[in-house]
């Protein structure tokens, strides 16, 4: 059998076709698929909806707080001498008034000694003196004496009297110094370590002889967050009816509740929080002065909040959070403004009402506003997911 050749203008046409086919081909694949594509997007896309919901609980925050003691007091040597002896042991619960060291008292009484023989015998030349003013009233009233003699008489007993008041006053700061000598404990409390020990020399720039904490009751010092204080300011009558709960490091909560009994009066410009402190009872002395606490804080009254599943958000803390509702079976954005986060629930403060539709799944079907979409039933789609899955 004989090939007929091919001439010049079939060789070209049939080059050109092979060149213009695929083309062709190739745009029209693009064409068919992205109708194809256009028509699937037209096709209402499966979704979940809901409501958001309403729920009720009571106010809380957290924070970390400080066991302090309601009153640290240094002990120091309120005047000068040797340190004689201590009579506590490092560490003990003291009583008020209790004794706990003894300056060397000696000289100190000397000079109460020598202070109260000196008023003594300012009283005597007093009491004369005022005895002479007298007799010298008597014996001007009948022109036995001259007026100046009765002058003379009443500077002597004025001076006498001065010297007295003087003398008087010495004898009484002797007896403080004296008194000094004996160091008691100002209040209730555990001592601490002893900074000096019996047989130095002590005197008011020496420093501490010891530190006395009290224990009952202490404070819990801590910090909260504006928008926590703001809640809690909101549900209580001004934090008096908070309750303050601590909790230790191994997780064990202390037995007893707090009460606030201050809250500083502006925000710290730094931090954004608040300084609080609260009240415990510490029968038992078991929070430390200086320990760390878990601070949990309770408002007696329960507020109600509407609420959406984090799950069902987009978006994020920074650029904001919205959602996709449901209008005439079409997606709709809705820009949100949430709190605070509510058992796994963002706490809606702005943006939606109780009565809005939302999709709570099927949320990364939707990507347009204005995206139609087929609403289901939970069941429905749980069945529908896991026979795609197969």
């Amino acid at each position: 059998m004989k090939i007929k050749k091919m001439t010049r203008k079939q060789m070209a046409i049939a080059v050109l076709l092979i060149i213009i086919v695929p083309i062709i081909y190739n745009k029209l694949s693009a064409t068919i698929s992205g109708f194809l594509m256009m028509q699937a997007m037209k096709m209402p896309k499966e979704v979940v909806v809901d409501k958001p919901h309403t729920e009720t609980t009571f106010v809380s925050a957290q924070s970390t707080g400080r066991v302090e003691a309601q009153y640290s007091v240094d002990i120091v040597a309120r005047v000068p001498g040797f340190l004689l002896k201590k009579h506590f042991k490092e560490g003990d619960f003291v009583k008020e008034g209790q004794l706990l060291f003894q300056i060397d008292p000696r000289e100190y009484q000397l000079e109460l000694n020598n202070s109260g023989a000196t008023v003594r015998q300012y009283d005597a030349l007093l009491k004369n003196a005022q005895q002479e003013l007298d007799r010298a009233t008597a014996l001007i009233e009948e022109d036995l004496i001259s007026r100046s003699d009765v002058d003379q008489s009443l500077a002597n007993r004025n001076s006498n009297k001065a010297l007295y008041d003087a003398a008087k006053q010495r004898y009484e700061l002797a007896k403080v110094n004296l008194g000094y000598t004996t160091i008691k404990s100002p209040i209730d409390g555990r001592i601490g370590k002893v900074n000096i020990t019996e047989g130095n020399y002590v005197q008011v720039t020496s420093g501490p002889l010891v530190n006395i904490s009290s224990t009952d009751p202490v404070y819990v010092t801590f910090s909260l967050r504006s928008a926590d204080f703001v809640k809690l300011f909101r549900a209580s009558d001004k934090f008096k009816d908070v309750e303050v709960k601590v909790q230790f490091s191994d997780g064990n909560w202390y037995e007893n509740v707090g009460t606030i009994n201050f809250v500083d009066n502006q925000i710290d410009k730094n931090s954004g929080s608040v300084q609080m402190r609260a009240t415990f009872d510490n029968p038992k002395g078991i929070l430390v002065p200086g320990d760390y606490m878990k601070v949990t804080l309770v408002a007696p009254q329960e507020i109600s909040y509407l609420t959406v599943p984090q799950s069902c958000t987009k978006g994020d803390a920074m650029s904001g959070y919205y959602v996709w509702a449901v209008e005439d079976n079409k997606a709709i954005r809705k820009d949100i403004k949430v709190s605070d986060d509510l058992n796994n629930n963002w706490i809606i403060d702005e943006g939606l009402t109780k009565d809005d539709i939302i999709v709570v799944a099927g949320i990364q079907n939707v990507t347009t506003e204005g995206q139609a979409l087929k609403i289901l039933t939970n069941d429905e789609y749980t069945k529908k997911q896991k026979a795609g899955k197969k």
